[in-house]
């Protein structure tokens, strides 16, 4: 490589460095001119996830019972489904005086496997922490009965019972307002950009010397009209006073 290789490298090197930081200045200084548009969408936002929030929301308690089924694995997914079905659900409504339907009792119940193992766990979600339990254990209660009635399975123990817990599960936090205010500063800053993305003027003296290949020389400052009629009335009363001291 020749000395003047190098050195348009070198040139080249330098005028994409400076295009970089001629773009990062651009777009602060673009940032920083809309930045009400910023503070308007990202208030908007946070205050949509404050109120949001804000909302009162009835408190919610689970209770979990665990039991073991001895049975093949090829019958565990249908002693897991029973857990369910309308011919459990409906005997615990009518022994608990429920005053609810079996599908919004089952919406409240799930049955789940520990690590794919014997031992399955039932939880139940109500708004009533004593009645979240006693949902649990009658379940089971009664699913015990009609596995050994349809399938012929009695080898059901349970290892821990449902217990009451006053500790709701639906505790408010301030994550949708923090995620309310991301977005709103996200689609600010992605909105002036648009914005400006769409905008065909011409900005700057380095966009006149893209468009026309010339060097700027100097520019024409901007003048408000107020002031050039001040500045009109100034130079008039100047010219009235230079020919009377002329005359």
């Amino acid at each position: 490589m020749d000395g003047k290789q190098f050195e348009e490298q070198q040139a080249t090197r330098i005028e994409k460095e400076n295009g970089k930081e001629i773009n990062i200045r651009a777009i602060y200084s673009l940032l920083r001119k809309r930045i009400w548009v910023i503070l308007i969408i990202t208030s908007l936002f946070t205050g949509l996830g404050v109120l949001y929030n804000s909302k009162p929301v009835t408190p919610a308690y689970a209770a979990s019972s665990r039991v073991i089924i001895a049975a093949s694995q090829d019958l565990m997914g249908t002693l897991k489904v029973m857990f369910r079905e309308p011919i459990v659900l409906t005997k615990v409504i009518d022994e608990l005086g429920l005053d609810r339907s079996v599908n919004e009792l089952r919406n409240q119940i799930r049955a789940d496997s520990v690590d794919g193992s014997l031992v399955t766990v039932v939880s139940v979600v109500d708004f009533d922490p004593r009645m979240a339990a006693d949902i649990a254990n009658k379940s089971i209660e009664v699913y015990k009965q009609v596995a050994a009635d349809t399938l012929g399975v009695s080898n059901i123990r349970v290892l821990t019972k449902a217990e009451e817990n006053s500790y709701n599960i639906n505790v408010k936090s301030n994550r949708i307002v923090f995620v309310a205010f991301f977005i709103g500063f996200i689609m600010s800053i992605g909105l002036i950009l648009l914005l400006d993305a769409l905008d065909d003027s011409i900005k700057s003296e380095r966009e006149v010397e893209e468009l026309l290949g010339l060097t700027m020389l100097g520019h024409v400052s901007k003048m408000k009209r107020k002031d050039y009629a001040k500045r009109s009335k100034k130079q008039k009363n100047i010219a009235v006073r230079g020919e009377t001291i002329g005359s």
